[in-house]
């Protein structure tokens, strides 16, 4: 059990956020393909994702062992709109803060397994980690990342209505059964024997839903000056999960109609990976190559391009996801 003790000053500082992001939540989902719960909801997505994985994977054993505390790749990788940014995040963080977990991670553990070992010092094993969670994040995530999305904007809505209706006491109260909000005391049960005080110190709280994580998670670090981070499970129902495990238009078909390389293009870009650079190394083409496809399917009304820090940013528009028989809300022109 987790106590977050709030101030008056904690209370005005209670944010939400629809999500922690692509990397985040394919790090969640190694929970929910281990276990054997949520059969009507994550059942045949389980099974799909289990056929896909071999020795190569080993790592993600690694990473959330069958008990005990996991490596918490997604602190060191934090937050990103793509997994990209979550994965430079995690390449530039100090030796210090890798060692960190690697040892929070042994004294649980009685030892630190070879292929987690050489992330403190080698940038090369980095990378090769990064690689294998990036490989499983393209099988079993990606091809459902922006149904994914748009079920954790919803959320976020459905809970700035309860905010606006009930005040920061309803939102408080109606997150999820395990968490339970005795002012100025919330108590989170996430399956801990041994009891945490935290006390946000006037930083305030993040909360960030997850669609794959069922388990209410307290992230905290009393060092960090922007307060606690819950994340708590998205409402998710079987009818609901059932339409985002729905493909859309057979891939074949699309392939015939655009040509191979430019379906898998406008797929990968409905799907959220947005920027040149990322798309060339999913698909592996090049980046001049990707430019030319993307210039056919925004001639043809399918993308719209927009430049970003430097960089563009690819988002489908209403025709594109139509095409690809998909219900979400298009990115804004730019």
């Amino acid at each position: 059990m987790h106590r977050i003790h709030f101030t008056s000053d904690d209370l005005a500082r209670v944010r939400v956020a629809p999500t922690l992001g692509p990397m985040a939540e394919t790090l969640f989902s190694l929970t929910m393909l281990r276990g054997r719960s949520g059969e009507a909801t994550f059942g045949a997505w389980r099974r799909r994702a289990r056929a896909g994985l071999d020795s190569r994977h080993a790592i993600l054993g690694a990473v959330l062992p069958s008990r005990g505390p996991s490596f918490d790749l997604v602190n060191l990788a934090g937050p990103g709109h793509e997994f990209a940014e979550s994965a430079e995040r995690f390449l530039s963080r100090s030796r210090h803060a890798v060692q960190a977990e690697l040892d929070y991670y042994a004294d649980h553990h009685g030892r630190v397994p070879a292929v987690l070992a050489g992330l403190v010092d080698s940038l090369a094993a980095r990378r090769e980690a990064l690689a294998t969670v990036e490989g499983y994040h393209r099988a079993a995530v990606a091809p459902h990342w922006a149904r994914i999305h748009s079920h954790l904007v919803a959320e976020r809505a459905r809970r700035g209505t309860i905010l606006l209706d009930h005040g920061v006491d309803g939102l408080l109260s109606s997150l999820h059964p395990d968490v339970r909000w005795a002012p100025p005391t919330l108590h989170v049960r996430n399956g801990d024997e041994s009891p945490a005080e935290l006390t946000l110190d006037g930083r305030g709280l993040l909360l960030v839903s997850s669609f794959f994580l069922r388990v209410p998670t307290v992230m905290y670090d009393p060092r960090c000056l922007t307060g606690g981070l819950l994340v708590y499970p998205a409402t998710l129902d079987a009818d609901q999960a059932a339409n985002v495990w729905t493909t859309g238009t057979p891939a074949n078909a699309l392939a015939d109609l655009l040509g191979r390389t430019r379906a898998a293009i406008l797929t990968a870009i409905a799907e959220g990976v947005t920027g040149t650079g990322v798309l060339a190394r999913s698909l592996d083409v090049s980046s001049a190559a990707i430019s030319q496809h993307t210039a056919v399917l925004r001639e043809a009304g399918l993308i719209t391009t927009r430049r970003h820090h430097g960089g563009v940013e690819h988002h489908p528009t209403q025709i594109g996801l139509t095409l690809l028989d998909r219900h979400d809300t298009p990115h804004p022109a730019p």
